[in-house]
C-alpha cells in the first residue's frame, strides 16, 4: 500500500527536521577560522558603506572628498537606541518604533505585520554577534548602525570594542588601510 508509506515518509521527515533544529539550538558556536573570515567580510562591507556614504554626501554638497584619508573604524558605525531600530528588517529607522513585549523582553518594529512576525517567528528575535559568533537576543543587544542603516547587534560594549580593534588592525587584512584606499 502506498498511502501508509507516504505517511511514514512524512513522519520521518518531520522527525528529522525537528531533531536537526534541536541540535542547531544546542550547538555552541565558537569563534573559529570561519567566524574570523565572516567578521573580516563584515568589517570590509561596513567600511565600504562608510566611504560610499562619504562620497555620496560630497557629491550632494558639491564638495571634494579626500578618498585616501584614513578614518578610524569608530566612525564607520554609530551607536543607536534600540527603540529606533526595526528589529525585523534590522534597519535603523531614525525614529521611535513600536514596542513589542514577548516573554518580558522588549523588541521594536513598526506596524502590526512586524509584531505578528515577532510573535510567530522566534528566529527574528535573535542575531549573531559578529565578534564572538554567539547567538544573542536582540532585546538585550548593543546596537550599532553602519552608514547604510544596517544594524549590527553586539553581545556587549566589550565585543563592539573588539570589533573596532579588529578593524583598526593593519595586520587583519594583510595590508594597511592606506594601501587599500590608494587603489
Amino acid at each position: 500500500m502506498k498511502v501508509p508509506n507516504l505517511f511514514r515518509i512524512i513522519h520521518i521527515s518531520i522527525l528529522t527536521s525537528v531533531a536537526a533544529s534541536l541540535s542547531l539550538t544546542v550547538y555552541s558556536y565558537a569563534a573559529g577560522p570561519a567566524a574570523v573570515s565572516s567578521t573580516i567580510s563584515l568589517l570590509e562591507s561596513v567600511r565600504q558603506n562608510y566611504y560610499a556614504n562619504e562620497r555620496l554626501e560630497s557629491l550632494k554638497n558639491n564638495n571634494s572628498i579626500n578618498a585616501i584619508k584614513e578614518v578610524p573604524a569608530e566612525m564607520w558605525l554609530k551607536k543607536v537606541n534600540s527603540d529606533e531600530v526595526n528589529m525585523v528588517t534590522n534597519r535603523y529607522a531614525g525614529k521611535q518604533q513600536s514596542a513589542i513585549v514577548i516573554d518580558g523582553r522588549t523588541y521594536y518594529a513598526t506596524g502590526d505585520g512586524y509584531a505578528f512576525n515577532f510573535r510567530g517567528n522566534q528566529t527574528v528575535r535573535f542575531s549573531r554577534d559578529p565578534v564572538t559568533n554567539k547567538i544573542i537576543d536582540k532585546a538585550g543587544a548593543v546596537t550599532y548602525a553602519d552608514a547604510s542603516g544596517r544594524i549590527l547587534y553586539f553581545e556587549s560594549e566589550a565585543t563592539f570594542e573588539s570589533f573596532i580593534e579588529m578593524a583598526n588592525s593593519e595586520a587583519l587584512y594583510g595590508y594597511s588601510t592606506y594601501e587599500f584606499d590608494r587603489y
